[in-house]
């Protein structure tokens, strides 16, 4: 009798071992198949995060390439700025020694308009002193007979 208990627990605990070991494979093909679509997570979140990348890049280049323009642009404008502030300078010269030289000119022409005007005044007094010169000549002329 002491053999059949033994032998009894015999196949209960290979029982036992292959319930374990079965379930100790079902774990593992569970685990393995988490892993599985862990790796497969992964590889679709890597294959998304590289085409975000390859964006990103395009983005980045498109900017830098905006950023040049823009500079050029920019460096475009400074030099037309200035040539324009330069024009502008020798325009207010320009404008600045008009202004002075038509002061001159009205100056000049005030006193050329004086002197005709002098001139006329003159001419008139040796037109008026001929003509009174002339019979106030002859009077003249006989009170000294």
């Amino acid at each position: 009798m002491l053999l059949s208990p033994c032998v009894t627990l015999m196949p209960l605990t290979k029982d036992i071992l292959d319930q374990q070991v079965d379930d100790l494979r079902d774990r593992m093909r569970l685990l393995q198949q988490d892993r599985r679509a862990n790796v497969d997570l992964l590889e679709a979140n890597k294959s998304t995060n590289s085409q975000e990348i390859r964006s990103l890049r395009d983005d980045n280049k498109q900017i830098r390439l905006k950023i040049t323009q823009l500079q050029k642009r920019l460096s475009n404008e400074r030099g037309e700025q200035h040539e324009l502030a330069t024009f502008q300078r020798e325009a207010l010269h320009l404008r600045t020694e008009y202004d002075s030289m038509k002061v001159v000119t009205n100056k000049s022409q005030q006193e050329v308009n004086k002197l005709l005007d002098e001139a006329k005044c003159c001419e008139l007094e040796a037109r008026t002193s001929n003509q009174d010169s002339g019979p106030v000549r002859k009077i003249r002329g006989l009170e000294n007979k």
